[in-house]
């Protein structure tokens, strides 16, 4: 396997989230409940519910509601709660939430902090990376970082098999500075992020596969805990240095040869080029949202 290529793409969007082959719309069916001959009809009532709450205006897009209908297995009343819930989110915390554009601000998408890489695990799940390290908090605010996560999600989720498969995220915390830790471990941004993943946003959280974290990893462990549910503590995974236990959830084929992988030194380049190429939609997407009382 080569390196990441700048025009190799993790998650390609689909026009239509219907539009899987068999084996995917099987999973569908096993994993979230997904009747084919239903789905469009879920997808009505979810508009149709979207439409008479007078204190949103949402996208009704097929996409957007799919993502949400398969976060909550086609549970039609819980889809629409998520997505009331992901946009009074979005409207309490501007400052984390709103899009962040690679064409304005692509340095931050330069540091390599987040990425989204092509590849899947041993369960089929779709493979997210974060790697602290890289954030200089010289050039970024939390905010931001929150920003362009949000961002590379957005459009991630235009992916029908990343909606249906769910992710993994793969977290390594060598080399922190003292600066990173102080701005990254603390109960504010630990209640943010685990309330944003867990409660507000349809992505699958499948697992958190930790490498590398320091000697005192269960001290920092100890304050993101109190946030995560049970369900999600179990899917949780420390590895150490040791790439074998990594290897063991996720092939090698996948995996920068950083932690012991075939394709390459890692970078972002893939899915920075494909949030760049659809800032359009970020931009749309902006009218949508929490209506403003008059």
């Amino acid at each position: 396997m080569g390196a990441f290529e700048d025009d190799e793409c993790a998650w390609p969007p689909n026009a239509n989230p219907l539009d899987i082959d068999k084996e995917w719309r099987h999973r569908a069916e096993v994993e979230l409940n997904e009747d084919p001959a239903k789905a469009k009809e879920n997808m009505k009532k979810l508009a149709k519910l979207l439409s008479a709450d007078k204190s949103l205006n949402s996208r009704m897009d097929d996409v957007f509601l799919m993502a949400f209908l398969r976060g909550r297995k086609h549970n039609v009343e819980a889809a629409y709660k998520l997505i009331k819930s992901y946009y009074e989110m979005k409207h309490a915390y501007p400052e984390f939430y709103k899009e962040c554009l690679p064409s304005e601000k692509g340095h931050l998408y330069e540091m390599g902090y987040l990425s989204l890489i092509p590849g899947e695990d041993r369960k089929g799940h779709r493979l997210a990376v974060c790697i602290p390290a890289r954030m200089d908090f010289s050039q970024i605010s939390v905010e931001e970082v929150f920003q362009v996560g949000c961002s590379m999600f957005e459009v991630g989720l235009l992916n029908a098999e990343m909606q249906i498969a769910g992710v993994i995220v793969i977290m390594d915390l060598a080399g922190m500075s003292l600066m990173q830790q102080a701005r990254l471990i603390n109960f504010s941004f630990a209640k943010q992020l685990t309330n944003c993943v867990q409660e507000k946003i349809p992505v699958r959280l499948r697992g958190v596969h930790v490498i590398n974290q320091p000697s005192y990893y269960t001290a920092l462990y100890a304050i993101f805990k109190p946030f995560l549910k049970r369900k999600l503590r179990k899917r949780i995974h420390f590895h150490g240095s040791d790439m074998s236990s990594l290897h063991s959830f996720v092939s090698p084929e996948y995996l920068p040869s950083e932690w012991g992988g075939n394709k390459g030194e890692y970078n972002s380049k893939a899915i920075t080029r494909l949030v760049k190429e659809n800032e359009n939609k970020l931009i749309e997407w902006r009218q949508y949202g929490v209506k403003k009382q008059n």
